[in-house]
């Protein structure tokens, strides 16, 4: 489904910025707050599928856990909703939009060849800052299980 330039809820999808296997995720228009977010939208086709239901209540339960994290390395949930347009319900989170995008993104412009070479000390800074958020997750007893540089 096209779903760039729907409204969900208060946010105007724009463009695709990403996709992922949970879903794809849409630089938005917060229209209320006046701001760029991201949005990350899962989309089922037949809402009264178990499938449909298992998913949205996963995805449900994603956005409860992200919004328990507070830290400066985790990007914080701004929003959670569900939208049905045209028969497919979307279930969506809204974080902030960070333009310079993913770190995996950001080392493939530091040089051409998507290969940069880092220094010993920024590779630590970089692992040290995962390193970081992950440990507080897990002292809230929240697991990762997808932790890569695009993530």
């Amino acid at each position: 489904m096209h779903i760039e330039g729907q409204q969900l809820g208060r946010y105007r999808l724009l463009r695709l910025i990403g996709r992922g296997g949970a879903g794809n995720v849409y630089l938005a228009d917060d229209q209320r707050l006046t701001r760029q977010v991201a949005i990350k939208v899962i989309e089922s086709e037949d809402p009264n599928s178990e499938a449909t239901r298992e998913a949205t209540r996963l995805f449900e339960r994603e956005a409860r856990t992200i919004a328990m994290l507070s830290h400066p390395n985790i990007l914080p949930l701004f929003d959670f909703g569900q939208e049905t347009i045209d028969g497919a319900i979307l279930a969506y989170l809204v974080l902030p939009f960070c333009p310079e995008g993913s770190l995996v993104k950001w080392l493939s412009q530091l040089n051409g060849t998507g290969t940069p070479m880092l220094l010993p000390h920024q590779v630590l800074h970089i692992v040290q800052q995962a390193a970081d958020a992950l440990d507080y997750a897990h002292d809230k007893q929240i697991i990762h299980r997808d932790v890569k540089p695009s993530n």
